[in-house]
């Protein structure tokens, strides 16, 4: 599906140039659990980026589904991320002067009419179990619940793969832990692949695949239950 071939990213501070990605081989395909752990500015959110398609590498190459992915062509690059990308962040960033319903309708793609938009939108609403919550307005929801809302609007337009950059950062041990129960159920159910960059092991280890990123270079420390 996804695949980066010696991917590097630079970036320049001044006179001096900082090289945060070195090399990077990865491959993700449909179904995938990984989980990215490693030290602060390692390189786990650029690398994150990357595979969103919203960081161009300084050199190497990406491709989806094996065709590669034209950094320079704004209009098919919105398409991919529109289309197959699901992000998440450790903040929800919510718009908040809509509702729960309103924030994922208005990030939709399908030339569906309004009313169907809104069913969906109720739908996902209900499966993380916020049906009473979206009218509400954004300010009263909880970090929690907030963060929900997020992981829903990420789901909208049914991505292949889903990324989450430190999901559970904000939130306490309870909805940190409910936040992990709910993607991982959406990857079961959907077979999106599912990539987690997190500082929690307990997280970390939940990986089939566990990635650890230091110094711009990545080693591949698990695979389906068999250290490598």
């Amino acid at each position: 599906m996804f695949s980066i071939r010696n991917l590097s990213k630079e970036f320049k501070q001044g006179n001096q140039i900082q090289k945060v990605l070195k090399g990077i081989d990865l491959e993700v395909n449909k179904g995938d659990l990984i989980t990215i752990m490693g030290p602060s500015g390692g390189g786990k959110s650029t690398l994150l980026y990357s595979l969103a398609l919203l960081s161009e590498p300084t050199s190497g190459e990406i491709f989806f589904q094996n065709k590669k992915v034209d950094f320079q062509n704004e209009k098919t690059l919105e398409g991919l991320r529109r289309n197959n990308i699901g992000l998440i962040f450790q903040n929800p960033n919510l718009i908040s002067s809509l509702t729960p319903v309103e924030n994922l309708v208005i990030v939709m793609n399908s030339k569906e009419g309004h009313k169907e938009k809104v069913r969906k939108a109720e739908e996902l609403l209900k499966m993380v179990g916020l049906s009473d919550k979206k009218k509400a307005s954004i300010s009263s929801l909880s970090g929690g619940e907030a963060q929900r809302v997020a992981i829903v609007r990420a789901l909208v337009n049914k991505p292949s793969i889903l990324l989450c950059d430190e999901p559970t950062g904000a939130l306490d041990s309870e909805n940190g832990s409910n936040v992990i129960n709910i993607l991982l159920n959406i990857r079961e159910e959907t077979q999106c692949a599912l990539v987690i960059v997190t500082h929690d092991e307990n997280i970390g280890r939940l990986g089939e695949r566990r990635l650890y990123l230091r110094d711009g270079v990545i080693d591949e420390i698990k695979r389906d239950s068999k250290v490598i």
